[in-house]
């Protein structure tokens, strides 16, 4: 897919899936997103924390929960409904 969307996490499901409020978009995005989404981690930058490898439900959300993130969306998983992103921990934006 190759868009971007951006928000905070809400919560995690699973050791490499959460919910997050979708609060910005890109532009140029060539699909729809829901106000809320649950993504898939493909990858985690997060410069807090390089060396990301967590593999527990809680682990994540320690990493993710309240931060503000940004994905760029690689593809919608068609059985799950679920986005599968590449994550990056960002600063909130100017705000927020």
């Amino acid at each position: 897919m190759g868009d971007g969307i951006g928000g905070p996490v809400i919560g995690c499901l699973s050791g490499d899936t959460f919910e997050m409020s979708v609060t910005h978009y890109r532009k140029d995005n060539k699909a729809q997103y829901g106000k809320t989404e649950r993504i898939t981690i493909a990858k985690v930058d997060n410069p807090d924390n390089p060396e990301y490898e967590e593999r527990s439900i809680d682990d994540l959300n320690r990493t993710l929960k309240g931060k503000f993130v940004t994905c760029n969306v690689q593809y919608r998983d068609q059985k799950t409904d679920r986005l599968v992103c590449n994550v990056f921990v960002q600063k909130p934006p100017e705000g927020f």
